[in-house]
């Protein structure tokens, strides 16, 4: 049986093009190249959402709530091998990176949850397992756009890997730091050109291998 990886996160998961909006192809985005560098033998399952947050309430953007989705997608696609958190930008709309980090921890709290209910069987068949990607870093110039939501933005952001290291290895589990391999495009300051998706799901697939691959 291949092995079923969940992806859930924000634009940057579900493939936004900077400015124009529309969306990568399946092989442009970062969830795409990881199917393609995994191969066969995986299946990688796509849940992003533009703007969505981790447990932030937005009254301009309903429905964007990470808290209310993942319960849905993890009975949805299971049964999963690994779940894959990649949040926290938009949360810098309400709060800081520490609180982002914190949005995030009660998400792998709710996995944790959604996993111990009784039901027709586990999501996790062989045990919960965790990936959290830290997001890119915000653009500097968005801190010019007066009509941005996010405040603060480039500042912290700068923060988003030491608070999200930190986070994980409290929680025990894995953590990637999508800012080492990708950066904001010039265009729009949040998200990912093509290079950023290729070297980010190229990145995450040496991850997941390392965590998979000895999983019979």
């Amino acid at each position: 049986m291949k092995k079923r990886i969940l992806c859930f996160g924000d634009s940057n998961t579900w493939g936004f093009t900077p400015l124009t909006g529309e969306r990568y192809d399946e092989h442009t985005r970062w969830t795409g190249v990881l199917q393609d560098q995994l191969g066969d033998d995986y299946a990688v399952l796509e849940d992003g959402m533009n703007a969505r947050t981790s447990v932030y309430d937005d009254m301009r953007d309903l429905w964007r709530r990470g808290r209310d989705a993942l319960p849905i997608s993890l009975i949805t696609q299971k049964p999963l091998d690994l779940l894959v958190i990649s949040l926290g930008t938009n949360d810098l709309k309400f709060t800081d990176a520490r609180g982002a980090a914190k949005g995030v921890e009660f998400l792998i709290n709710l996995a944790d949850m959604v996993q111990c209910k009784k039901e027709s069987s586990l999501v996790f068949p062989n045990g919960m397992k965790v990936l959290v990607i830290s997001p890119i870093l915000v653009g500097k110039k968005l801190d010019d756009d007066t009509d941005t939501t996010i405040r603060n933005g480039y500042a912290e952001s700068q923060q988003f890997s030491e608070r999200f290291r930190h986070m994980c290895q409290v929680k025990g589990v894995e953590f990637l730091d999508a800012a080492e391999y990708a950066e904001p495009s010039a265009e729009d300051a949040i998200h990912m050109k093509p290079e950023g998706h290729r070297a980010l799901g190229m990145a995450v697939a040496e991850k997941v291998k390392e965590l998979l691959e000895a999983v019979k």
